[in-house]
């Protein structure tokens, strides 16, 4: 086990660098009790978390910027001190040790902007290797081998067809791709956005209705796009557009999928208001965000039950219908996302919406905000005893700063239960 010090020198890949004295401390006091409480190795046997303390790396750093990123092939966990972490979704987060989000690594070097010790902080680190951490208890598929000659090779040609960019992807909506493109361009004003808004009568109608609801804090009446678009942000109405825009693209002709398709707008929706709700009570998450994320966590559903109308043999029995969305929604959603150009803000959505398990890092982010609203959106479902119990999955640690129970996250969406009511209504109407 190293211990270093941080002053002008580098020392190696897992040093990080702080401003102003040197500090020093002695490791002798990490124990296999420090890492196992640690959650990619809560669940090492004894002997592996002996062998991990070997690899321990720990670094001491100063109040003030840090000035590396943090090592690409370690995971580090703040230990002592409090961190305040900026990152490139643009929210900004302090990370305190001794939290139930500090038993997390931190983000990922590629998504933060910056981390500042706001008091003398240790960080300890360990190769990726160690540990296996868990991908997920994903929703039972069946086995392939059930499926027959003809099903296996209409499930081989649609699976070809998704990845070789064949097939014909959900769209947005013609006025939401203009208002994406004009939200994009730092030359444009709210007043452009505004004008471009109210070329739909009824979206602008829907968009002042939404920012005036009791659940959207409508403290004081606006009656105009150009005032929601003041007050809300740019970034904050696009979500709002797309959200408000999306239900027309779950539908489908075929009256065998229809059901389905409906069936999956109903669990979106739902998903989405909770998202929301959820989003509201953890800082650093953004509401609006939250909810189009909720919204688009399946669209890669979307895509593969438009598809199957190819290949209708995929939708005669429910059990192939599951296998089939099951393995291809994911990479159906990844090609949405990127025709959208919404991948770098909702990959992780997508790919992680039912990576119940998922450790993600210490700071919350939309998915684990859509993971946990998932897990309350199925109480009560017949597939609901196959999850994990809501307090097992790491995104619960991490939402509302780590101080949720079981008892306190149900009593903040039943006191909310007339706000995700009203979102529901609001992003369902046509």
């Amino acid at each position: 086990m190293n211990s270093r010090r941080v002053d002008g020198t580098k020392f190696g890949k897992a040093i990080l660098f702080g401003l102003g004295k040197r500090l020093g401390r002695s490791t002798s006091r990490l124990s296999t009790e420090t890492l196992a409480a640690l959650g990619p190795y809560a669940s090492l046997p004894a002997a592996e978390l002996q062998a991990a303390l070997e690899q321990v790396e720990t670094t001491l750093v100063n109040p003030g910027l840090l000035k590396d990123p943090l090592p690409p092939d370690r995971r580090s966990f703040l230990q002592r001190g409090s961190l305040q972490i900026q990152t490139r979704s643009g929210t900004m987060s302090l990370l305190r040790a001794g939290t139930a989000a500090a038993r997390y690594p931190m983000p990922r070097a590629q998504d933060v902007v910056s981390l500042l010790a706001t008091e003398p902080c240790t960080f300890l680190s360990l190769p990726l290797s160690v540990g296996k951490v868990p991908s997920g208890l994903r929703n039972p598929r069946i086995d392939p081998l059930q499926l027959t000659v003809q099903e296996n090779a209409a499930l081989a040609a649609m699976r070809k067809s998704f990845r070789n960019w064949q097939r014909e992807l959900p769209s947005l909506p013609d006025l939401a791709l203009k208002i994406g493109k004009v939200m994009d361009d730092p030359e444009t004003t709210n007043e452009d956005i505004a004008r471009l808004i109210q070329l739909d009568p009824a979206l602008t109608a829907r968009l002042v209705s939404v920012v005036n609801s009791a659940a959207f804090g409508g403290l004081s009446k606006i009656t105009s796009v150009q005032q929601a678009a003041a007050r809300l942000g740019r970034k904050k109405v696009r979500s709002l557009v797309y959200s408000c825009l999306l239900k027309s693209i779950f539908k489908v002709q075929s009256p065998v999928l229809k059901r389905r398709m409906e069936a999956l707008w109903q669990h979106s929706a739902s998903v989405a208001a909770l998202s929301f709700v959820l989003g509201r009570v953890t800082p650093g998450i953004d509401p609006e965000q939250a909810l189009l994320a909720g919204l688009i966590h399946d669209i890669g559903a979307v895509a593969v039950i438009d598809g199957i109308r190819e290949f209708p043999l995929l939708a005669e029995r429910e059990q192939v219908l599951d296998l089939v969305i099951a393995d291809l929604r994911i990479e159906a959603g990844i090609q949405t996302l990127t025709r959208w150009g919404l991948l770098d803000e909702l990959q992780d959505v997508v790919e992680h919406a039912e990576d119940w398990l998922r450790m993600g890092s210490a700071i919350p982010d939309n998915a684990d905000v859509v993971i946990l609203a998932q897990l309350h959106a199925m109480i009560g479902s017949p597939n609901r005893a196959q999850l994990p119990r809501i307090d097992e999955v790491p995104a619960f640690c991490k939402l509302a700063q780590g101080e949720l129970t079981p008892s306190h996250s149900l009593r903040i969406l039943e006191e909310a239960a007339a706000d995700v009511r009203e979102v529901h209504s609001l992003i369902s109407s046509d």
